[in-house]
């Protein structure tokens, strides 16, 4: 009787090895490869551990590509920031420019009219004009560099990476919004400034020709006392020192010692000097705006025709030359060519 052949036990059963058979083709070559269970759970280790490792360096692949596709975003949004920032300065020097103008063309009218104190009102209601605008705001450095820290901010190895999207979308949202609207809010600002200002400029040189239009008048009118004396005789209708009947007196007599300096009511141009019938040694001056004056019966004369005078400039002395009953200046006022009364616009 034969023996009864032993089981083997499982453990051994699954300890035995595998043959895998290469089997070409007819008339060919059979390869056989045989492995055991210990290689087999190794090489489905190894492989697993290999495919984790080619998983992680193509997620990392494409993190970086997205990391250098968001960079190139962020570097033409500084770029873009930089040339507004640019356009921005440029716009300012107008800007400074038109406020110089208009702090300059104040102070002239402040000279003219005799108002102390500057125009820096202007500036205290208008709003300083930036004078310079940084060269870049505090987010919109070198190219590139702000953006850097931002990546670096950002987890690189915690969640999905769907989640590290959407904390870099977020964090370009944060780093350039802000500095977006200051952009735009500075653009308005400037702007703005630049149209009262063009308003203000325009009041202020229309104020500037009407206050030197007024001046010049002013400067026209003779309302300076052209010597030291008395009313002796006013003008108007009177008395005629020749005589008992009445008469109309063409100027105002002022009363002074023979030789008292005779001064210019006002700024002028000498149009004549001479002699006339009646009125002596006679100065007339012609001050514009449809001014003329004349000082009659002087004992000498000081100016020639076409001199330009002052306010106040000596131009002859206090005489009796003519048809006078003594030492006194006869001053007559024409306006558009008709006869006034001095005193109606002499004040001092």
């Amino acid at each position: 009787m034969s023996p009864i052949p032993k089981e083997e036990s499982p453990r051994r059963a699954r300890q035995q090895p595998y043959t895998i058979i290469l089997a070409p083709g007819s008339g060919q070559k059979t390869w056989s490869i045989n492995l055991s269970p210990e290689r087999i759970r190794h090489l489905l280790i190894g492989g697993a551990v290999a495919g984790g490792f080619l998983l992680v360096i193509v997620t990392l692949s494409i993190y970086v590509l997205f990391q250098l596709g968001e960079l190139q975003r962020l570097k033409s949004v500084n770029q873009e920031q930089a040339k507004q920032i640019q356009e921005l300065k440029d716009f300012s020097v107008t800007v400074q420019d038109k406020l110089t103008r208009v702090k300059e063309l104040d102070r002239q009218i402040r000279r003219m009219v005799g108002i102390d104190g500057g125009p820096d009102g202007i500036a205290e209601e208008e709003g300083e004009a930036p004078s310079q605008i940084p060269e870049q705001s505090s987010a919109v450095n070198e190219p590139g560099k702000k953006e850097l820290q931002a990546f670096r901010s950002i987890p690189s190895r915690s969640g999905s990476n769907t989640q590290q999207r959407t904390s870099m979308s977020a964090a370009v949202r944060q780093l350039f919004s802000a500095e977006q609207d200051q952009l735009r809010l500075l653009s308005v600002t400037i702007r703005q400034m630049d149209s009262e200002l063009e308003g203000q400029e325009k009041q202020l040189q229309q104020l500037n020709k009407e206050v030197t239009d007024r001046l010049a008048y002013l400067a026209s009118v003779p309302s300076t006392y052209p010597v030291r004396g008395t009313v002796s005789s006013p003008f108007g209708n009177r008395r005629s020192p020749f005589g008992t009947k009445t008469e109309f007196h063409s100027g105002l007599d002022l009363a002074a010692s023979y030789g008292t300096p005779v001064r210019a009511a006002a700024k002028g141009a000498v149009v004549f000097t001479g002699w006339k019938p009646g009125l002596g040694r006679v100065v007339e001056i012609n001050h514009g705006h449809g001014f003329q004056t004349a000082y009659c019966h002087l004992s000498a004369i000081t100016v020639k025709v076409n001199q330009e005078l002052e306010r106040g400039d000596m131009l002859g002395n206090v005489g009796n030359s003519g048809r006078s009953t003594g030492p006194h200046l006869h001053f007559m006022v024409y306006h558009q060519g008709k006869l006034q009364d001095p005193e109606r616009y002499l004040l001092h």
